[in-house]
């Protein structure tokens, strides 16, 4: 079984890549016949002869171009008609529209079959819209199986299967991302290389500050959109609210936001924007570190690193970028892109097939990912993906991205062309969390978490940015926290947690 892993991962998986490009506010589908039929059946000849051809649908996000869904799709069919006797319809949204509309997708009232899930599936979990795929991966699903291992259990919640994770890299650890062509330029590799934790990179921000005043020495990673330490160096058990510190070292769920690390950090980040190493409109900033980088507006920032991280964001933001790793990397629960099949589904067998051909088939992945070879993308000289000659990512009519799946696919140029390997090596030998594979199953505790949430909103950009004086606000953002609920979703959190380990 090792030696089959092994093989399709080095072939097929790939990391979570956002690649940025042109999405347009509209929502493309298209079936076999090209028309976006509705989900169903129908016949089909030839020597399968009034055999039923299931017809599901699929809705994704993307930040890229999809005009030509309806010919790719049909390209799709052709073949997983032929295979698995399933047709699909994929749905997508650009970014923001799907965000808006997620809810809505939960609800039911969409025809949906198979939706992702970026940011987590435990609320199509909680909500009841996720269907059980424990017995249908057995039976539809052995290229899965084979293929993500021991890592499938971050697609579970009380030993029930409800949605299938991309296979990305598990582990990883806070960290600084920086521009190296700025620290090579200014002579500090130094002062970088003498880093050992946060604190340290203070006097590395003084020095590009004094040097370079147009360029904001530290921001945050994700604009006002998330917060600065969404990648700790905890287990953050699914949502933060109760979290195993040291990488998941031990097994006692606690209050992250009364911890002294947390309080730490905060402090460091509120001493940074007090000396004006960070804008004063943090809190209000939405550009991306990428985009602040590629414009030259930005220095460094904290976020997710692991054996991969120099190498993507300096594809991303076109820049030498350099990183310097706060801990050592601990594989965790990873379930930040997931595909659930919806409970209300009347083809669950038809979309167990169809994602185990989507992660195996390579025809079928590059398809779904870049179109048809020769009209949007082509193979360059090194036999990696690329946009075809005289096209780039804002006139290619399709290209929903890597980021869609972890499938049998070429890569695109932009990636590591060691990835595979590189991946495989790193989730195989890594430190593992003791709560790798626990799904937090949070519908007892659905109201506190609104709760909980409404409070982060007022508090946690604020603190985690520099902008909230720690020990005036944090006391305050604890007590509203606690008044919110958040002792009573960590008994919820630690009470699964014990069942969970119990049942390792």
């Amino acid at each position: 079984m090792r030696r089959k892993t092994i093989s399709i991962l080095l072939a097929a998986a790939m990391g979570l890549t956002l690649l940025a490009g042109c999405g347009g506010d509209k929502d493309a589908a298209g079936g076999a016949d090209g028309n976006g039929g509705a989900a169903g059946t129908e016949s089909f000849g030839g020597g399968q002869s009034q055999a039923e051809i299931e017809k599901i649908k699929i809705y994704v996000p993307t930040a890229n171009k999809f005009d030509d869904m309806n010919r790719v799709m049909a390209a799709v069919n052709e073949i997983s008609r032929e295979k698995i006797g399933v047709e699909v319809e994929f749905k997508a949204y650009e970014f923001g529209q799907w965000f808006q509309q997620y809810s809505l997708f939960l609800s039911g009232t969409e025809d949906v079959d198979i939706l992702a899930n970026y940011g987590g599936y435990l609320n199509a979990v909680s909500q009841g819209a996720a269907y059980d795929l424990t017995d249908l991966l057995q039976e539809y699903g052995q290229d899965i199986v084979a293929m993500e291992g021991e890592y499938l259990k971050s697609g579970e919640v009380d030993g029930v299967q409800y949605a299938i994770p991309i296979y990305a890299s598990y582990a990883w650890t806070m960290g600084i991302i920086y521009r190296q062509d700025v620290v090579d330029e200014l002579g500090l590799q130094d002062q970088v290389a003498a880093v050992k934790n946060l604190e340290d990179w203070g006097a590395v921000l003084e020095a590009v500050k004094a040097a370079k005043p147009d360029m904001t020495p530290f921001v945050s990673n994700s604009g006002n959109t998330a917060a600065v330490f969404q990648y700790g160096t905890w287990d953050d058990l699914g949502n933060n609210y109760g979290v195993l510190m040291n990488g998941g070292d031990g097994t006692e769920v606690v209050n992250l936001f009364e911890t002294e690390e947390y309080a730490r950090l905060c402090g460091i980040l509120h001493d940074w924007y007090v000396k004006g190493y960070s804008n004063k409109d943090i809190q209000t900033q939405t550009d991306s570190f990428t985009v602040l980088t590629q414009n030259d507006a930005a220095f460094s920032t904290l976020g997710q690193t692991d054996f991969n991280t120099s190498f993507y964001q300096s594809t991303s933001c076109g820049k030498d970028m350099g990183i310097v790793m706060l801990d050592v990397p601990v594989a965790r629960t990873y379930n930040n892109v997931t595909y659930t099949v919806m409970s209300n589904t009347k083809h669950p067998e038809a979309c167990m097939k169809f994602l185990n051909l989507w992660f195996s088939d390579e025809e079928i992945g590059n398809l779904i990912s870049y179109g048809i070879e020769g009209e949007h993308y082509q193979l360059n000289e090194n036999g990696m993906g690329c946009y075809v000659d005289g096209q780039d990512s804002s006139s290619c009519t399709y290209h929903l991205g890597s980021a869609i799946s972890n499938t049998n696919r070429i890569r695109w140029e932009s990636e590591n062309p060691e990835y595979a390997q590189l991946l495989v090596d790193s989730n195989t030998n890594a430190k593992k969390s003791k709560a790798l594979g626990f799904g937090f199953n949070t519908a007892n505790v659905t109201n506190e978490i609104t709760q909980l949430d409404n409070v982060c909103s007022k508090y946690q950009i604020g603190l985690e940015c520099g902008a909230l004086d720690p020990e005036v606000y944090l006391p305050e953002f604890n007590s509203a926290l606690k008044e919110a609920g958040l002792d009573t979703v960590i008994a919820e959190k630690q009470r699964q947690l014990d069942v969970f380990l119990e049942a390792q």
